[in-house]
C-alpha cells in the first residue's frame, strides 16, 4: 500500500516514527479487509504486507546525461508496527512500478529513495515482465548494507525435533 505522507500530515521525520508505524499497520490491515489481496503467482499470500508513506517526487537531469533522476523520501511501516531503517527494496520496486504505470518513470531514469533516517536505495527499471497475467517491472535496486552480526546454527543429533516446531502462539495464521 502506498499513501501520500503529506496528505496525512506527515513530513517523514524521525520524531514521527511511532505514529507512522502504528498508522501504517492499520492502513495495511484496513486495505486488506476492504480491498482484499491476491498475489498473481502465490495464492497463499492473502494480505498487504506493508504501507509505504511516500514523499513528493522531485526530478533533475541524470548526472550521466541519460534520463532523469527522480528522488523521494519514504517511510515503510512493517508488521508488527515498525519503520524499516531502509527505503526497502520492495518499497522502491513498488514505487517505481506505480511511477512507470502512470508514465512518470522510464527505463533510462533512476529513482533514489531516502528513508526516514537518511539511508538511500537507487532503483532503475530493467524491463517489463508478467507475473501470472499481471504486468510488472523488472527492478534493479542498489544500496549499502552493513553486517550487524553473525549466527551459527547447530543441530544436536539427539534433538527430538530436528525439523523445528510450530505453535499457534508464535506462528499463527493471519
Amino acid at each position: 500500500m502506498i499513501v501520500d505522507a503529506a496528505a496525512l500530515g506527515f513530513a517523514i521525520a524521525p520524531h514521527e516514527a511511532r505514529d507512522l508505524a502504528r498508522l501504517g499497520v492499520k492502513i495495511s490491515d484496513a486495505a486488506t479487509a476492504q480491498l482484499g489481496f491476491h498475489h498473481p503467482a502465490l495464492p497463499d499470500w492473502r494480505h498487504i504486507s506493508f504501507c509505504l508513506f511516500a514523499g513528493p517526487v522531485t526530478r533533475s537531469p541524470a548526472t550521466d546525461g541519460a534520463g532523469q533522476t527522480l528522488r523521494a523520501g519514504s517511510a515503510v511501516a512493517i508488521r508488527p508496527g515498525k519503520i524499516d531503517r531502509s527505503p526497502t527494496g520492495t518499497g522502491v520496486s513498488a514505487r517505481m512500478a506505480v511511477l512507470a504505470a502512470k508514465g512518470d518513470m522510464a527505463p533510462q531514469d533512476r529513482f533514489v529513495a531516502t528513508s526516514i533516517i537518511g539511508s538511500e536505495f537507487t532503483g532503475r527499471i530493467l524491463g517489463e515482465a508478467l507475473v501470472g497475467e499481471t504486468r510488472a517491472i523488472l527492478p534493479e535496486i542498489s544500496g549499502r548494507a552493513w553486517i550487524t552480526g553473525t549466527h551459527q546454527h547447530m543441530l544436536d543429533p539427539s534433538d527430538p525435533w530436528p525439523q523445528g516446531y510450530k505453535l499457534s502462539d508464535t506462528w499463527g495464521h493471519e
